[in-house]
């Protein structure tokens, strides 16, 4: 399922729940390039369902792969 798409790139994934256990698996498609990744998390509370996404994405940045600036779907 795409999640966000820009004319940079296209990131598709799925996120899951179970038992306090959060994940989101995923593809990130750039400059005919494909990147895999998958995060796990405890969720420990209602507000850190949404961690899963974004401590992703800062690993994605960090690797270089996604820009700071480059947000939000066009």
């Amino acid at each position: 399922m795409i999640l966000e798409q820009t004319l940079d790139y296209t990131i598709r994934g799925k996120t899951g729940l179970i038992n306090q256990i959060g994940w989101y698996v995923g593809d990130l498609e750039k400059n005919e390039n494909v990147y895999f990744f998958a995060t796990n998390l405890d969720i420990r509370n209602d507000n850190e369902p949404t961690a899963r996404a974004e401590v992703t994405r800062r690993c994605l940045e960090t690797l270089q792969l996604l820009s700071v600036f480059n947000q939000g779907t066009h």
